[in-house]
C-alpha cells in the first residue's frame, strides 16, 4: 500500500549513531515476541541504505503510537508502518485523514513530499485487534540514488 502526503511530515530524531527510541514491547498479546519480530521485520527491513534512516520505533497494538519527529522541512521523507497479529489499526501520518491497515504483518508505506518541521504519527488498534506495531522514518532517496532528496 502507498499513499502519498503532499505536505505532511513525521517526527523524531536519529540520525548517525542510530539510537533512535526503539522500544521493544513486552508480550505482545496474541503472540508475544513473535508478532513483534514480524512486525520489525516488515517495517525495518523495507530499506537498506542506513545514510537515509531518521528514526523508527514498535509498540504493541493495545498501547499504540502516538510520536512526533523532527525533520528537515522542505524535504521528502517516507514513513513505513507494519502491524502484525489480528484485527485492523488505524494509521495517521500528520494532518491526512487516517487510513485503515490490517494487522497481516504487511508494511505500508507513507510518502511526504515536502516535509513540515515535524510530523505526527499515530496508530490506534480498532476493537479487537492485538499484536505489534513498528514504524520507520527515512529520507526519501533522490532519483539519481546519490543522497537524500533536497528541498525542492
Amino acid at each position: 500500500m502507498l499513499v502519498l502526503l503532499a505536505a505532511a511530515g513525521f517526527v523524531s530524531g536519529c540520525t548517525g549513531d542510530g539510537a533512535g527510541p526503539v522500544r521493544t514491547p513486552e508480550a505482545a498479546p496474541g503472540g508475544s515476541e513473535a508478532l513483534a519480530e514480524r512486525a520489525r521485520a516488515a517495517a525495518f527491513g523495507v530499506r537498506g541504505d542506513e545514510d537515509s534512516f531518521v528514526e523508527r520505533g514498535q509498540d504493541t497494538v493495545r498501547d499504540g503510537v502516538r510520536h512526533a519527529s523532527p525533520l528537515k522541512e522542505g524535504a521528502r521523507y517516507e514513513v513505513v508502518v507494519a502491524c502484525a497479529g489480528t484485527g485492523v489499526v488505524d494509521v495517521t501520518v500528520g494532518s491526512v485523514a487516517s487510513r485503515v491497515q490490517a494487522c497481516d504483518g504487511g508494511a505500508a508505506t507513507y510518502r511526504i513530499q515536502s516535509a513540515p518541521a515535524a510530523v505526527a504519527l499515530t496508530v490506534k488498534g480498532r476493537a479487537g485487534a492485538s499484536g505489534a506495531v513498528a514504524w520507520r522514518v527515512a529520507a526519501e532517496e533522490d532519483r539519481w540514488g546519490d543522497g537524500p532528496a533536497a528541498p525542492r
